[in-house]
């Protein structure tokens, strides 16, 4: 038996976290018992939040109040009570809310990177009393310390966990990601100029550089599209050429469908982010044979091979980098044609989801944990 423990609910697929979890659980569902402890994720406590808000407005700095002492302890009580006492191994999915947790069993976490890369990622440290950040992370190194294993989607985040918090090397390892697709049969794509942008975060993933970029791009291909997958932000308007197709949710059929239509049809996926790890899109993308571009940051290049399966820019919020990137998609048809090949047989050959799975169960095996897995 093995306690499951995360903060998201078990059938999410949307997000490359949530479609991490999901996957994860069903993974070691197919091999032993599994409890699903979760989705344990108590509210923030209020008056924390007003006071860090308060002092960032002020122009001083707050502290990182979601991983307060009081909430990660609120955490660590749920955990608690809704593992199974009986279960032989906790499986943790994310690493900084269990930080307070004291498994009685052996325990494996996995992540796409620590607190500390997250917040230099996501957050702007300076906004945040140092103090606290070193609170937290203290706290995690000493957690990861304890765990029989370290798990990562990425080399890059793998090491860098190595590195900042002096891990023992050969309990971090990287188990990659996969596309949360289905596969087709053969390449779809029927010679379309069309371009896609895909995010949740239009800002952080480089929107309004792509925006900027496929204007200048339709100076010297009027015929050239590009459709927007994710929310339209309130000061964009209608531009021409451009589609706005809105949040799409694999949960749901309909969007999902659409979702896999638009991968298959494009010329290439535009993804100049700056607040990113390992983007499953990348993946997704590849498994319908349509290359990427990218920045050549996180742990993407290991999910590009530059000039072969895609095109990795040195300085992603660069618009003419983007511009020469989506040009070059559009003006090299022989190479383009091998790359789409390319993308395909490096998304199915080293990202396919079943060889996440059995990566991730390898690692327990050889932990030589006393659970019987299949």
């Amino acid at each position: 038996m093995i306690n499951f423990v995360s903060n998201l609910p078990h059938n999410l697929r949307s997000g490359g976290f949530s479609a991490l979890n999901t996957a994860a659980f069903g993974a070691l569902c197919k091999r032993c018992s599994v409890h699903y402890a979760g989705p344990i994720n108590p509210s923030v406590i209020l008056w924390q939040k007003a006071i860090s808000k308060l002092q960032r407005v002020a122009g001083s700095k707050g502290d990182f109040f979601f991983f307060s002492q009081r909430r990660l302890n609120v955490i660590a009580e749920e955990v608690h009570a809704q593992c199974v006492a009986h279960a032989q191994l906790d499986f943790f999915h994310g690493i900084t809310p269990w930080t307070h947790t004291k498994p009685p069993r052996p325990y494996v976490a996995l992540s796409d990177c620590t607190f500390r890369d997250y917040v230099e990622i996501f957050h702007r440290r300076e906004q945040f009393r140092q103090d606290d950040l070193e609170r937290i992370e203290q706290a995690e190194a000493e957690w990861l310390k304890k765990a029989r294993r370290v798990l990562f989607t990425s080399d890059w985040a793998a090491e860098r966990a190595v590195g900042y918090y002096m891990l023992d090397p050969s309990r971090v390892t990287s188990v990659g990601i996969f596309g949360e697709i289905d596969l087709p049969a053969h390449d779809a794509y029927i010679g379309g100029k069309e371009f896609a942008f895909v995010a949740t975060n239009f800002e952080a993933k480089g929107g309004r550089t792509v925006l900027t970029a496929f204007r200048e791009l339709r100076k010297r291909h009027p015929d050239a599209g590009l459709i927007v997958v994710g929310r339209q932000p309130s000061y964009v308007g209608a531009e021409p050429g451009v589609n706005f197709a809105g949040f799409l949710r694999k949960e749901i059929p309909a969007e999902y469908w659409l979702y896999q239509q638009i991968l298959g049809r494009v010329r290439a996926i535009v993804h100049p982010t700056r607040s990113d790890i390992a983007p499953l899109l990348i993946i997704e993308a590849g498994n319908v044979g349509c290359p990427a571009i990218s920045s050549r940051r996180f742990a993407i290049p290991e999910l590009i091979d530059d000039g072969r399966t895609g095109l990795l820019l040195d300085n992603s919020t660069e618009v003419s980098a983007v511009v020469g990137a989506m040009s070059w998609m559009l003006e090299h048809e022989n190479e383009y044609q091998q790359m789409r090949k390319a993308a395909w047989a490096k998304a199915r050959g080293q990202h396919a989801k079943e060889q996440f799975e059995e990566r991730l169960l390898a690692c327990l095996r050889e932990e030589a944990i006393e659970v019987k897995l299949a």
